[in-house]
């Protein structure tokens, strides 16, 4: 175990941005998931250290300080906000320490086909499900956790996938497994496409729209001039900017729009 004074970083505020699916809270400890890797952070209320890892410092440098952004000032996304936005600075002030995460591709391409039409807890659950059928095991301290899986992995455990929940939403995560799996779609060589072809790239995979796509390139390829719209940001848009985005956002309205997001679901505005 490691201790950690991090600043701007509340794994909280992350868990609960939308982003990630697969961050778990059991009181002050937050179990974390990421391709093979699992971490354990638990948070310290009093004294000069606020996080305790499960990791030693040089997995923690070399890997999940990447994970979390740490290396980048989110200062000179926050100061796009104009002066008279009052509602940005709200939202930012309210999900101070928010990050956005660099995770997985294809996890990232899953996840968001299960979200269509689904509240947090129930992605959560039927993400854990999927994991729990089809991805390796990993036992920690006579403990038994369920990895991502991968789009072989996937396909091979294909005919129970009924028991996740995943519904009509069955059909598209084994097509894009399939295209995964046989390079029809290389998740790894769209990161050097436009914006332009990404999104198209993503959509061509069955039950993939323009907002799952978005959310994709957003959180996964971090494109940080998409903005994906969902009943939160929309009537944040329609509220507060007469329904439409201010132009001096457009260059970082991907993490705009999380401030925006955190802030109008947790207050149900």
């Amino acid at each position: 175990m490691i201790k950690l004074k991090l600043k701007d970083f509340d794994i909280e505020v992350i868990r609960e941005s939308g982003q990630v699916f697969r961050i778990y809270n059991e009181g002050p400890k937050y179990t974390i998931y990421n391709n093979d890797k699992i971490l354990f952070l638990n948070k310290i209320l009093t004294g000069p250290f606020n996080y305790e890892a499960s990791c030693s410092r040089k997995e923690w440098n070399s890997y999940w300080a990447g994970y979390f952004d740490l290396k980048t000032n989110y200062d000179k996304y926050r100061k796009v906000c104009k002066s008279n936005d009052k509602f940005l600075k709200e939202c930012i002030k309210f999900s101070k320490g928010l990050r956005l995460l660099n995770q997985d591709h294809f996890e990232m391409l899953i996840s968001f086909i299960i979200s269509q039409r689904k509240s947090v807890p129930a992605i959560r659950t039927s993400i854990e499900r999927l994991c729990k059928v089809c991805g390796k095991k990993k036992i920690i301290k006579n403990k038994t956790y369920y990895l991502f899986p991968t789009a072989s992995e996937i396909l091979k455990n294909k005919n129970k996938l009924s028991s996740c929940g995943l519904g009509y939403r069955m059909e598209y995560i084994i097509e894009a497994a399939n295209k995964v799996s046989k390079n029809i779609i290389n998740l790894k060589k769209l990161e050097n496409a436009s914006d332009e072809e990404l999104l198209d790239a993503l959509m061509s995979i069955k039950g993939v729209g323009i907002k799952v796509a978005s959310c994709i390139a957003l959180f996964s390829y971090k494109r940080y001039s998409i903005c994906p719209i969902d009943v939160w940001i929309g009537r944040v848009i329609d509220k507060y900017y007469k329904g439409k985005i201010p132009r001096e956002y457009n260059k970082y309205i991907g993490i705009i729009q999380q401030y925006w997001f955190n802030y109008s679901r947790l207050n149900k505005i």
